[in-house]
C-alpha cells in the first residue's frame, strides 16, 4: 500500500502543477497578454503529459499489486492506517480534478470570447487607417494563440483518473 500512496502523492503534485499552469494561462488571458499564450499552453500540455504518465504508473501499480479497483474500494479493503490515508488522497484528488476542469472551462470561455471579439473587429482597417501586413500577422498570431487555449482545454480529459476516483 505504501507504493500506491507514494504514487498518489506524486499524482497530486503533478495535478497541482497542472492547475497552476491553467491558472497562469487564465491570468494571461485576462491581462490580454496574448504574446505569452503559446508558452503558457505549451507548459499546460507538458504538465498534462506528466500527469498522464504518473496516471499510467498508478493504474499499472494498482492493477498489479491490489487487483485494479477504485480508490474508495482500496480504502475500504485496506488495513489500518491506510483507509484514512487513501480517503485523504481521494478527497484531495477529487478536489484537484474539479478545479482543473473548472479552470480549463474558464480558459476556454475566455479564449472563445477573444476569438469572437476578433471576428467582430473590422478586418483591414484600424483606428489610424489601413492595417499593415505586420498588424495582420499580429491578428493571426492572436487568433492562433486563442485557438491553442481551446485545444489545450479539450485535451485535458482524464477518464482513467475519474474512473479510479469513483
Amino acid at each position: 500500500m505504501e507504493r500506491v500512496a507514494s504514487i498518489l502523492e506524486r499524482e497530486r503534485d503533478h495535478l497541482e502543477v497542472l492547475l497552476f499552469k491553467l491558472v497562469e494561462t487564465r491570468l494571461i488571458l485576462r491581462a490580454n497578454e496574448l504574446r505569452f499564450l503559446g508558452r503558457a499552453t505549451g507548459e499546460v500540455d507538458d504538465a498534462r503529459t506528466r500527469c498522464r504518465e504518473v496516471d499510467l504508473v498508478r493504474a499499472a501499480t494498482v492493477a498489479t499489486h491490489v487487483g485494479g479497483t477504485t480508490l474508495r474500494h482500496l480504502a475500504a479493503a485496506s488495513p489500518e492506517p491506510w483507509p484514512g490515508i487513501l480517503r485523504d488522497h481521494h478527497d484531495a484528488l477529487t478536489t484537484l480534478v474539479s478545479e482543473i476542469e473548472l479552470t480549463a472551462h474558464q480558459n476556454a470561455e475566455l479564449a472563445r470570447l477573444g476569438l469572437e471579439a476578433m471576428q467582430l473587429a473590422p478586418v483591414g482597417v484600424g483606428a489610424a487607417g489601413p492595417i499593415s501586413d505586420g498588424d495582420e500577422l499580429v491578428r493571426l498570431a492572436r487568433g492562433a494563440a486563442l485557438t491553442s487555449v481551446l485545444g489545450t482545454a479539450a485535451r485535458l480529459r482524464m477518464p482513467d483518473l475519474l474512473a479510479f476516483l469513483r
